[in-house]
Parts: structure tokens; C-alpha cells; sequence
């Protein structure tokens, strides 16, 4: 994951508490990390995703780029850019 997002910490922290979890529901090791890999891929794929995105958009280098993207976040509400990251610090802890 890049570190465009500052979430690597966070992703670390969300693995151990749901590695955890599992590890004390499931029967056996293999299990546990079986249902760890089903339960944590979707999420930090997105994550992972996002994150690029964000970086590469942040490092754009040509003018026009460079311009349309700031003109772009200039024009998108406050209250947008507030919800954006909702989908990433949304998290609960496993059942």
C-alpha cells in the first residue's frame, strides 16, 4: 500500500485485532487465517487502490493536469471532501 493515504498503521492495527478474533473463533490455525485473508482482502484491496489513485492524481506534473485537478478540488464542496475518507475509517471490529 502506498503511503498516499497515511492508512498503513491503521491497516496494521485492523489486521491484528481481526487475526486476533479469528484466531480465538476458529477451530484451527489455517482456518483462522483462511476466514483473516476472506475478511481483510476486499477491503484493503480498496484501500490499496485508493490510495494509489491519490497518489498518482497528487503527482501529476503537466500543466493542464496539474490544473484541472486543482480546479477540480476547488469546486468540490466541503462537505464531499469531509465524507470521502467515511469508507476508510468505517470499520468495526469482527463479530
Amino acid at each position: 500500500m502506498t503511503p498516499d493515504l497515511g492508512q498503513g498503521a491503521c491497516r496494521a492495527l485492523e489486521d491484528a485485532v481481526t487475526l486476533a478474533a479469528l484466531l480465538d473463533a476458529r477451530p484451527t490455525v489455517a482456518e483462522a487465517l483462511a476466514a483473516y485473508d476472506a475478511a481483510r482482502r476486499p477491503r484493503t484491496r480498496r484501500i490499496a487502490r485508493r490510495s494509489r489513485l491519490a497518489g498518482a492524481v497528487a503527482q501529476w506534473g503537466s500543466p493542464p493536469a496539474v490544473a484541472l485537478r486543482d480546479a477540480l478540488m476547488r469546486l468540490t464542496p466541503g462537505s464531499v471532501l469531509l465524507r470521502s475518507p467515511a469508507p476508510i475509517l468505517s470499520w468495526t471490529t469482527p463479530p
